[in-house]
C-alpha cells in the first residue's frame, strides 16, 4: 500500500493550450480541471474550463475577464494544488469557481467514503420515514439488506445519482475511493472554507454509472440540502463578484497502490487525515474536576430513590431510563469505580434493580422504563411488536461484566451477589442461542420470543466483548467460542468492507460511529483476554474506520454563534451518524481507551494521538458555574457539536437545552 507520486496536469501544466492531460498512474485515469460556473438558482447553467499555459489561465466570459493561477507541489506521498481565481475585469453575479476531478472509467462497484457523511457512497436501500424512523411490520427481514433513511447518497438503482455536501457535513473535508478492479485507492483532501465560506463537495455519476465527477466548489451551492431524514431544494446560489475579488481552493491528492479492500483505503486515511487545518487541546479543567462536577450533578438531579436507578433526567419512556445505548449501565460504571461512597452505593443499587427486576422470559432485559413499568424498547412511546434494539442488551452484558471484573480487581475477595448469577447466565445464553440459530445477532428482536425481526447490521456487536468478559468471569469457554465466531463474521461482513451501521435506535441502518467503536472495543477485549494477534489485526482495521468519524481539525464557527463566542475547538469531536449530522463531545458511549490499548499493542502513535484528541476535546463542553454554556445546568453536557447546517444555518455552533449521553 505504497503512496504513488501522481502526475496531475490536466489542462493545468501544459506549456501550450493543447488538450487534456490525465492524472494517470497505471490504469487509474483521472482528469483535473479548474472551472468557472454560472448559476441560475442552485443549478449550474454555464460551466467553462480554464485552459492553462505555464500555470496561468485567462478566461473571457461575456463582459468579464477571469484569471486562474495554479501552483503544484509534489511531495513523496502526495501532490498539493492551489488554485487562485480572480476577477480581473468587470462584475459578475451568481458565479462560482470549482476544481473538478473527472473519473472516466467508473463503476458503481467502487467504494466511496466521505468521512462521517457517506460510506460506500450511501448506496443502499432507502425508506422515506420521518423522524424517529422505526421499521414497520412489513419491513421485517432477518436477511435485511442495509436500509437507511433519506440522506445524501448515490443511487443504488437506476436514475439520478448525485451526492451534495457542505464541508461542514464531514469530519474531514475529503473523499476516498477504492477501485477494486485495479486495486488502487485515492484520497482527495481540501480545506474547510475559502473567502466565500464553506466549500461544496459534490459527487455525481453518469446515468450508466461509467463516469463520475467530484467537485470542490466555492461558494457551496448544493442542488439539495439535508434536514432530518429529508432532502429538499436548496436556496443556495453563486456569489456576486466585483473587480479584483479572488478566491483560493487548495487540495491534496494521494494515490495508493495495492489496495485490496475498503479497510485498507481507510488505513491510508489514518496517516493523512490532518493534512489541513489546525488542531488543539483546549484543556479547560482537569479531568478530576470534570468528573466531580458531573458526579455531583448525577446525584443531585438524576437519582430516582423510589425506583432505585439513575435516570436520564426526564419522565417520559425514552428520557426516564434506558438499559443501554445512552444510559443505564454506562453511567454507573465510572460512578462505582472512582466515585464517592454515595455514588458507589447507588450504582450497586442501579445494577441490582436492572438485573433482578427487568428480565423478560427470553433472557434479555427490557430496555426502557417510565418509572411505573418496563417495556421492550421505546422512543417516545413503547415500540410495537415487542421490538427491542438488541444493542442495548449487548451494552448491558458488556458493562455489567466489566463492573464485576472491576470489583474483583479492586477487592479480590468480592463475590457477585447470588441474585445476579442466574439472570446474567440467562442473558449470556440468550446471545449464544441467537447466534447458533441465525449466525448473527440481528438488530431488532422480539424480546418475548427472542426471534430476530430485523437483521443485517453489526448494531449489537458489543455482545462480542460482553460474551468474552462473561467467559472470563464465569469461566465458561463456550461463551468465548461464540464471541470469536461472531468477531470473525462481523469483521468479514462489515469491518473489512468499510461499513458499520445501525447502532442507534432511531436511524434505521444508517452508518454510525457507535457501532464502529463498539466493534473496536470488542476486538480489543478479545485480544486482552486471549493474547491472540488475530484480534489486533482486526482492531487496526476497525480503528481506521473509527478515525473517519473523529473531527481532525478545529472548525471555524461563525463568530456570532454560541460556539464561536466560546472559542470552542473541535479536534476530537466524534460524529454521530450519517442521519443525525452532528459531532458529539465524545464517543457514544465508550471512553476510547480501546485506542490506548491498541497503541500499546502496536506501538503506532496515531492511535494514541486519536485517543488524546477525543479525551481532551470533551472537557470544554461541560457547563460550569464559572463557565456556563447557554442555559445548561452545571454538569450538563449537550450532544451537539454542530459543524453541519442540517438543523439550519443558524444552528451551526448551537445546542438545545438538555443534558444528554455526552456526559
Amino acid at each position: 500500500m505504497k503512496p504513488v507520486i501522481i502526475l496531475l496536469s490536466v489542462l493545468l501544466l501544459s506549456s501550450c493550450d493543447a488538450g487534456d492531460r490525465n492524472l494517470n498512474t497505471g490504469s487509474l485515469n483521472v482528469q483535473l480541471t479548474a472551472r468557472l460556473q454560472l448559476y441560475q438558482g442552485n443549478k449550474v447553467v454555464h460551466d467553462t474550463a480554464f485552459r492553462f499555459r505555464r500555470g496561468r489561465a485567462l478566461l473571457q466570459q461575456s463582459e468579464t475577464v477571469w484569471q486562474c493561477q495554479h501552483t503544484e507541489k509534489r511531495l513523496p506521498d502526495n501532490t498539493a494544488h492551489s488554485f487562485t481565481f480572480q476577477l480581473e475585469k468587470g462584475e459578475a453575479e451568481t458565479t462560482g469557481v470549482a476544481v473538478q476531478f473527472s473519473f472516466g472509467e467508473w463503476t458503481k462497484e467502487n467504494y466511496v467514503i466521505m468521512p462521517a457523511a457517506a460510506y460506500n457512497g450511501n448506496r443502499f436501500d432507502v425508506l422515506d420515514y420521518s423522524y424517529p424512523p422505526l421499521f414497520r411490520k412489513e419491513d421485517y427481514r432477518v436477511d435485511m439488506p442495509i436500509t437507511i433513511t433519506r440522506v445524501p447518497g448515490l443511487n443504488k438503482y437506476a436514475g439520478k445519482s448525485r451526492l451534495d455536501l457542505n464541508t461542514g457535513d464531514l469530519s474531514t473535508p475529503s473523499i476516498g475511493i477504492w477501485f477494486p478492479e485495479i486495486r488502487k485507492g485515492i484520497w482527495i483532501l481540501t480545506e474547510q472554507a475559502t473567502g466565500l465560506g464553506n466549500s461544496g463537495l459534490i459527487l455525481k455519476e453518469s446515468a450508466d454509472r461509467t463516469k463520475a465527477e467530484f467537485t470542490i466548489s466555492a461558494p457551496c451551492v448544493r442542488e439539495e440540502v439535508y434536514t432530518m431524514t429529508k432532502l429538499s431544494a436548496s436556496d443556495e446560489t453563486g456569489a456576486d463578484w466585483k473587480e479584483g475579488d479572488q478566491v483560493t481552493i487548495r487540495c491534496k491528492v494521494f494515490v495508493f497502490d495495492e489496495i485490496g479492500s475498503p479497510s485498507q483505503l481507510n488505513k491510508a486515511f489514518l496517516n493523512i487525515r490532518k493534512s489541513y487545518g489546525t488542531t488543539s487541546h483546549p484543556d479547560r479543567i482537569p479531568f478530576s474536576e470534570a468528573f466531580s462536577i458531573m458526579e455531583n450533578q448525577q446525584n443531585r438531579e438524576a437519582w430516582d430513590e423510589k425506583n432505585g436507578y439513575y435516570t436520564l433526567g426526564g419522565e417520559t419512556w425514552n428520557s426516564k431510563w434506558q438499559l443501554g445505548w445512552v444510559g443505564g449501565c454506562m453511567i454507573t460504571l465510572p460512578l462505582t469505580t472512582i466515585g464517592k461512597p454515595l455514588s458507589k452505593e447507588r450504582s450497586f443499587q442501579n445494577y441490582q434493580t436492572i438485573i433482578t427486576t427487568s428480565q423478560a422470559k427470553s433472557g434479555f432485559f427490557y430496555s426502557c422504563s417510565n418509572g411505573k413499568a418496563w417495556c421492550s424498547d421505546c422512543f417516545y412511546d413503547p415500540h410495537p411488536d415487542n421490538l427491542l434494539l438488541l444493542r442495548k442488551n449487548a451494552d448491558a452484558l458488556y458493562f455489567i461484566y466489566k463492573y464485576c471484573l472491576a470489583q474483583k480487581t479492586i477487592d479480590p475477595g468480592w463475590k457477585m451477589p447470588g441474585s445476579w448469577k442466574q439472570p446474567l447466565e440467562r442473558l449470556a445464553d440468550a446471545f449464544v442461542a441467537l447466534w447458533k440459530r441465525y449466525g448473527q445477532f440481528g438488530q431488532f428482536i422480539d424480546i418475548e420470543s427472542g426471534e430476530i425481526k430485523v437483521g443485517g447490521t453489526n448494531s449489537a456487536v458489543m455482545a462480542i466483548g460482553g460474551l468474552a468478559l462473561a467467559s472470563q468471569f464465569e469461566k465458561r469457554p463456550e461463551l468465548m467460542q461464540t464471541a470469536k465466531e461472531a468477531a470473525r463474521y462481523y469483521y468479514r461482513e462489515f469491518t473489512a468492507n468499510g461499513i458499520s451501521c445501525g447502532g442507534p435506535g432511531e436511524i434505521l441502518q444508517c452508518s454510525d460511529s457507535e457501532s464502529a467503536f463498539a466493534t473496536l472495543e470488542s476486538y480489543m477485549v478479545l485480544y486482552e483476554i486471549t493474547g491472540e494477534r488475530e484480534w489486533v489485526d482486526y482492531a487496526e482495521d476497525a480503528a481506521s474506520l473509527c478515525a473517519t468519524w473523529v473531527v481532525s481539525y478545529d472548525y471555524k464557527f461563525p463568530q456570532s454563534s454560541l460556539f464561536g463566542r466560546l472559542d470552542m475547538r473541535t479536534t476530537g469531536a466524534t460524529w454521530a451518524n450519517i442521519q443525525n449530522k452532528h459531532g458529539g463531545p465524545g464517543i457514544c458511549t465508550l471512553s476510547g481507551d480501546c485506542l490506548f490499548k491498541l497503541y500499546r499493542a502496536t506501538g503506532n502513535r496515531l492511535y494514541l494521538e486519536l485517543a488524546g484528541d477525543i479525551a481532551h476535546n470533551i472537557m470544554q463542553y461541560i457547563s460550569r458555574e464559572d463557565r456556563p454554556i447557554k442555559n445548561q445546568h452545571p454538569g450538563w453536557v449537550n450532544e451537539r457539536v454542530n459543524l453541519s447546517d442540517w438543523e439550519g444555518k443558524e444552528q451551526v455552533g448551537g445546542i438545545f437545552h438538555s443534558n444528554t449521553w455526552g456526559q
